[in-house]
């Protein structure tokens, strides 16, 4: 039972500093940033309707957190012979005070 390969193990020491945000995986830090800043991020995206651009990234302050970078995807929904576009979150990434924009 358990973990057999400790190289995988995450320990207290693995080199961060006390509440530094990790970004790991597909989705980054999306998974601890409260609903509220994801749908002002999308506010902040153009209509999904008239949009050109496919995937689009808007940095949103999100307080506690900082300023995160959202990264989102045009996405659509089809009924019967109508489309519905729409803006789909799929990314969040800390933006730390060195990064070039």
């Amino acid at each position: 039972m358990g973990n057999d390969n400790p190289a995988r193990c995450k320990l207290a020491g693995d080199g961060r500093r006390r509440g530094e945000l990790q970004t790991s995986g597909a989705e980054g830090i999306l998974g601890r940033i409260e609903s509220r800043h994801i749908a002002k991020a999308v506010e902040l995206l153009p209509p999904a309707a008239t949009a050109t651009q496919e995937h689009l990234d808007v940095d949103v302050d999100t307080g506690a957190d900082g300023k995160v970078r959202f990264f989102a995807e045009r996405r659509t929904v089809k009924h019967r012979r109508r489309s519905h576009f729409f803006w789909s979150v799929y990314r969040a990434e800390p933006i730390r005070s060195n990064d070039a924009l």
